[in-house]
């Protein structure tokens, strides 16, 4: 059994709407036989560009719905009052996104808290304080390509942690990480967490 974490977006994919949320969590639902463990994290931040961030009252709607569906929820941050939020929630792990500028966060994370982060650098020489983190190999690059996780991570790198940003199935098919983090959206979803990087409940039909 791997773990699945299906990156949910911030405010661009479900634009703040209840229905989409649930229209969301209901298409995964179908899809998911139960043969892998499925974790659904969003993105919880104040500013980000262009991105339109996930009102907090939509969050915590998404979360009790999704455990109504059996589903676990937790978020990457990018600021600490945004981890301050996630963690007045039970959550499986706190995300840390590709950005060395935002490792200082890892150290504001109650140690009881798992954190996972990403990180395109091999090898992994950034040592942190908690030894609860795990690293997820990450081209952050939308959208990557194979052969560029495969120059840049060993084998056994990807076989254990990846946050995939590729087109299709096919980094997946040959590794089949224990940890395996992907975009999730709708097939009309629209917006900068939406591209073709990005899976819908029909094609994960082949995973989960």
């Amino acid at each position: 059994m791997s773990r699945i974490v299906l990156d949910f977006g911030s405010g661009n994919t479900c634009r703040n709407d209840k229905a989409i949320i649930r229209r969301m969590i209901d298409e995964l639902a179908a899809v998911d036989t139960h043969k892998h463990e499925v974790i659904i994290k969003w993105q919880l931040f104040d500013v980000a560009g262009d991105n339109e961030p996930l009102n907090p009252a939509r969050f915590d709607y998404a979360y009790w719905y999704a455990g109504e569906k059996g589903y676990k929820t937790t978020a990457s941050v990018f600021d600490k009052e945004s981890l301050e939020f996630l963690v007045t929630y039970k959550v499986p792990f706190v995300k840390i996104a590709n950005r060395r500028d935002l490792d200082w966060l890892i150290g504001e994370v109650p140690r009881k808290i798992p954190v996972y982060v990403s990180h395109g650098e091999l090898p992994y020489v950034q040592e942190y304080r908690q030894i609860n983190v795990t690293r997820m190999a990450c081209i952050s690059k939308y959208p990557a390509t194979k052969e560029e996780y495969e120059a840049t991570f060993y084998p056994f790198q990807l076989r254990a942690a990846v946050s995939d940003h590729t087109v299709g199935l096919d980094l997946w098919r040959r590794y089949q990480p224990d940890i395996c983090e992907w975009h999730y959206m709708l097939p009309d979803s629209t917006g900068l967490d939406a591209g073709p990087f990005a899976k819908a409940p029909g094609q994960l039909k082949e995973v989960l």
